[in-house]
């Protein structure tokens, strides 16, 4: 049996499609400060202990409305200081990406809770199993899938497939193992 263009696509959409769902189910949550969250009573220095952290993974901060997430550089890490945010979260449920290896920073926006240990080093390794794609989107909108551009398909295909989709069983049959994959296994990706 001959592969044809439409056959190649539907072929090599199908290991991306595995590829996205290995990805996906290989990324962890981690909720910072565990069943206290981000709070002044959590054992924060302790809480990476035994932890690897990936790029893919996701920090889920957990807070009361006396709280906040600073992300900061290390020299204010250290200082407790605020002032020079990379960035600011004050929504009492934040949700960060660990997107490239390095090392975070995070703490609290008052600088009393800060100083008394609510301060969070997280240090990203370099060769994680789920590195994020180049492009992914932030935490917030993590596992949406963006539609793609009608621009970007050409609009000459289309007739040249339609004749093979309506006389040409081959094509008939890598349609069914795609609509099979993506009503049975699309759901997977969710229940990571």
């Amino acid at each position: 049996m001959e592969k044809t263009p439409t056959m190649q696509f539907l072929y090599n959409l199908c290991i991306i499609f595995g590829i996205v769902v290995i990805r996906r189910c290989n990324a962890t949550t981690y909720f910072v400060g565990d069943s206290s969250g981000w709070d002044i009573s959590s054992d924060l220095d302790t809480w990476t202990s035994g932890k690897r952290f990936s790029p893919g993974d996701v920090l889920m901060f957990q807070y009361s409305s006396t709280h906040s997430v600073y992300e900061v550089a290390k020299d204010n890490y250290q200082n407790c200081n605020t002032t020079d945010a990379i960035r600011t979260f004050t929504n009492g449920n934040t949700t960060v990406a660990l997107s490239k290896p390095g090392d975070r920073f995070f703490v609290c926006g008052s600088r009393l809770h800060c100083f008394a240990g609510m301060r969070l080093l997280v240090h990203v390794e370099g060769n994680g199993p789920s590195q994020a794609p180049v492009g992914s989107p932030q935490a917030a909108t993590a596992g949406i899938l963006q539609p793609s551009s009608k621009k970007n398909n050409p609009a000459t295909g289309v007739a040249s497939s339609a004749a093979r989709f309506v006389g040409d069983s081959g094509w008939r049959g890598s349609m069914g193992i795609f609509v099979y994959f993506m009503v049975f296994a699309f759901p997977f990706i969710w229940s990571c």
